[in-house]
């Protein structure tokens, strides 16, 4: 389970926990007080968190230099790489990408941005953005055996990192 579906099931029992309370102190022996009914909340999709925990951003931010992305990937005040695509806009970038026909008639297969960028470090040829600093992007100039490489914890806090860029 990566961390960012943790973390909407970590909100899921906390309103199940709260709820509980409510319940056992609604049990008491005075009059209940009348109730409005509960207001709709739109919930955001489990693959589409709205927040990211601080602690897996900076520990996303050591991956990224940990790995030397930023040799390559520039993102606007942190890396000045020159070589792929820049990922300071990327959460953006990857729901256009996603949706665009280019993208469908590749071999990528993400549907959403948390897939993407996942399918991008593990995949990288699945499709290449057509456009990179210095000119079109090659096939094959990521790092393609970098899913050997990196932790399963890495990655989650590496995704998760660059999942707030661009918001």
């Amino acid at each position: 389970m990566s961390v960012l579906h943790r973390v909407t099931l970590s909100r899921s029992v906390v309103v199940v926990a709260a709820s509980a309370l409510l319940l056992v102190a609604g049990c008491g022996g005075s009059e209940p007080e009348p109730t409005k009914a509960p207001e709709p909340v739109a919930a955001a999709p489990a693959a589409e968190p709205t927040k990211v925990p601080a602690s897996i951003v900076e520990k996303g931010k050591a991956v990224y230099n940990q790995y030397g992305c930023q040799a390559c990937h520039a993102i606007e005040g942190f890396a000045e790489g020159q070589v792929g695509p820049a990922l300071t806009n990327i959460y953006v970038t990857a729901q256009k990408t996603i949706a665009s026909p280019e993208y469908k008639r590749s071999a990528g297969k993400a549907t959403t941005v948390e897939e993407y960028i996942r399918e991008s470090i593990l995949n990288p040829n699945a499709y290449v953005v057509p456009q990179c600093p210095t000119g079109p992007c090659p096939q094959g100039v990521m790092i393609q055996n970098f899913k050997d490489q990196i932790s399963d914890a890495e990655l989650e806090a590496l995704i998760g990192y660059l999942m707030t860029l661009g918001r």
